[in-house]
C-alpha cells in the first residue's frame, strides 16, 4: 500500500511540478508556493516508495531466515566427505576505481591526472558439488557460492567446518552451512 500512495504522490509531483514550473495566470494564487507543494509531496513519495522496498527485503530476508532455520533444526546433517566433493572456482577480476587515488588527482597537474584511476580487483568466490549415493540413488548438491578461494573451500571441507543440511522429505531442499 505504501508503494502505491508513493507512486500516486510521485506522479503528482511530476504532473504539479510541470504545471506550475511556467505557469503565469492569475486564477490559482501563489505558483510559487504551490510548486514546492508539489515538490515535497514528491519527496514524501519518494520516501514511501523507498521505505516499502527496504521493508518487504527485510521481510524476505527474515522468512529466508526462517526457512533456514526450520530446515536446519528438521533436516538430516551430513558432515561433508572430502572424496565425495568437486570444487568449483567462479571467482572473476573486474576493474574498480582506486578509492586511494582520487585525492592525489584533485590537486595533480599534467601526467598524474591523466594516469588511469582504475585497478583490477578480483572476487574469489568458489562453490562446490556434493555427489552422495542413498538407497542406490545418487543426489548431487550444488552450494552456494561461497566468498573465499579455493583452496580455503577445500581447507573449511577437510577440517569439518562445512556441513549440509538435506530435508528428510524433499532431498531437493538442502542448505550448506560455513562455520568459521
Amino acid at each position: 500500500m505504501r508503494m502505491v500512495i508513493g507512486l500516486f504522490l510521485l506522479l503528482l509531483c511530476f504532473l504539479g511540478t510541470i504545471f506550475f514550473r511556467r505557469y503565469d495566470g492569475t486564477i490559482i494564487p501563489y505558483p510559487v508556493l504551490w510548486y514546492l507543494f508539489f515538490i515535497i509531496l514528491g519527496l514524501i513519495g519518494a520516501w514511501l516508495v523507498a521505505s516499502s522496498i527496504t521493508k518487504s527485503t527485510r521481510n524476505f530476508e527474515r522468512a529466508v531466515n526462517a526457512e533456514v532455520v526450520r530446515l536446519k533444526t528438521n533436516a538430516e546433517r551430513i558432515q561433508l566427505d572430502f572424496d565425495k566433493c568437486e570444487f568449483k572456482s567462479g571467482s572473476f577480476s573486474r576493474e574498480v576505481e582506486d578509492q586511494n587515488m582520487s585525492p592525489a588527482f584533485l590537486f595533480a597537474p599534467g601526467y598524474l591526472a591523466s594516469m588511469d584511476k582504475k585497478v583490477t580487483e578480483t572476487v574469489h568466490q568458489s562453490y562446490l558439488i556434493y555427489t552422495e549415493i542413498v538407497h542406490g540413488e545418487t543426489s548431487q548438491f550444488i552450494s552456494q557460492s561461497f566468498p573465499i578461494d579455493l583452496a580455503t573451500l577445500k581447507f573449511y571441507v577437510l577440517n569439518d567446518n562445512i556441513t549440509l543440511y538435506v530435508d528428510r522429505f524433499n532431498r531437493e531442499r538442502f542448505v550448506f552451512e560455513l562455520k568459521k
